[in-house]
């Protein structure tokens, strides 16, 4: 075996393509963990849209199902509107739905149907960074023709946004909720004393 001499080593050209390399290799590493981040934030601002228009869609179904009227949806000072009547523990109650434009949010309170004087209850936020052009429609019950709907449905149309950027989501909902309860009798005005009480 030959003793190593005195000048063995790595040249400087050697020393500049290792480092070449390892500089390509850690831009490609950081390149795909930026990457992998991006994708993780948008799949879990993807998530947070959706999980509260389901629960939105969750509390709604089980409320509109068995409501008695559905109001027709109106705008006041920009925000819209939306009531419908059920019975809570026994109790004639209205739910009114809003959208409210400045805070992009679907809001919903309730009240003693009948009730002097009005008292609803504060504003709960059902989902926020919610927009819409008409989030809600309704259709009457006609149940005089073959082809008519037998109960009204009240309709939810909205987009709703998180994130911001590349890094945001927006997911659109168009759902019907069919009342049950309701009947031809027109409700195109029940619970609407509740849109001159502000809060």
């Amino acid at each position: 075996m030959r003793p190593p001499r005195d000048d063995a080593g790595v040249s400087l050209v050697e020393l500049l393509v290792a480092m070449s390399l390892m500089a390509m290799v850690g831009a490609m590493f950081t390149t795909g963990i930026v990457q992998i981040r991006r994708s993780i934030n948008k799949a879990d601002s993807t998530y947070e849209s959706q999980n509260q228009i389901n629960s939105a869609f969750l509390r709604l179904d089980r409320e509109v199902r068995y409501a008695t009227g559905v109001s027709t949806p109106a705008q006041v000072s920009g925000d819209s509107y939306v009531e419908y009547s059920v019975t809570v523990n026994g109790v004639d109650t209205c739910v009114e739905l809003r959208l409210k434009t400045a805070t992009r949010e679907l809001q919903r309170r309730q009240w003693v149907h009948g009730a002097t004087p009005l008292q609803p209850t504060g504003w709960t936020t059902l989902a926020s960074g919610v927009t819409a052009t008409t989030p809600f429609a309704t259709t009457i019950a006609d149940k005089a023709t073959l082809t008519g709907l037998r109960f009204q449905t009240l309709t939810l149309n909205v987009t709703s946004t998180t994130g911001a950027g590349a890094q945001g989501s927006a997911r659109e909902t168009n759902v019907s909720f069919t009342a049950l309860n309701t009947s031809v009798a027109d409700s195109s005005k029940v619970c609407i004393e509740g849109r001159s009480v502000s809060s």
